[in-house]
């Protein structure tokens, strides 16, 4: 298990640092940073002799967070049929509403603001290389999270433990463009998933270190 989490947590880096566009974005909030005395915009990037280039992260986000989110309602589903704890099943249950309605506020913002749907597939976006992998890395490792889930001896803590790696992650992609995005849209939804996500991660290991603690003493 120790050796998925670092696994996990090393594609978690790499969506955030082979993305071009997530990196443009945090390489203009560090030159932003250097030279107080002149501020520019969000999402912008320094060019030669003072141009400046609009870097575009609302886009990519949308391609990426659908399918995070996606992935995130399969591993419910599954948790409201096996799983034997009320709280992980009511857990279960909320996660599946929240982020069904995200997913079709996404869906909805995408259409108006770049005229077509969603893509359904990451190999058909035309994305650049970077980002492409980092989408079938995460497409690689929500398969493997699932493949664990089926597997489980252990359902409840099993989900538990995935599904606090899997907030981990949508709440880390948040972050990069909370306060870059160029729709305030976009930047809201960042702030809920944020404050929703990480307060049920907080719920998640509270939860499982009282069924860890329960096992324990029965054990005894």
């Amino acid at each position: 298990m120790n050796r998925k989490f670092a696994i996990y947590s090393i594609v978690a880096l790499l969506a955030g640092s082979t993305i071009t566009i997530f990196s443009l974005t945090d390489s203009a909030k560090a030159e932003d940073h250097a030279q107080v005395q002149s501020p520019r915009p969000a999402n912008t990037m320094p060019m030669e002799r003072g141009m400046e280039m609009r870097v575009e992260v609302d886009k990519p986000f949308i391609e990426m967070m659908i399918p995070h989110h996606q992935s995130a309602n399969k591993m419910a589903q599954m948790a409201l049929n096996r799983a034997t704890s009320p709280e992980v099943k009511k857990l279960a249950q909320s996660i599946i509403e929240e982020q069904t309605r995200e997913i079709e506020q996404m869906q909805t913002w995408y259409k108006q603001w770049y005229g077509t749907e969603v893509p359904s597939n990451g190999m058909n976006m035309g994305m650049q290389n970077g980002m492409a992998q980092s989408m079938m890395q995460m497409e690689m490792m929500d398969r493997e999270m699932m493949e664990t889930l089926e597997n489980a001896q252990n359902f409840d803590r099993e989900f538990l433990r995935q599904m606090t790696r899997h907030h981990q992650m949508a709440t880390m992609m948040a972050g990069m463009v909370v306060n870059s995005a160029q729709h305030r849209e976009i930047r809201n939804l960042a702030q809920n998933i944020i404050k929703s996500q990480s307060a049920e991660i907080t719920q998640m290991q509270q939860l499982l270190q009282a069924m860890t603690t329960s096992s324990q003493n029965t054990s005894i």
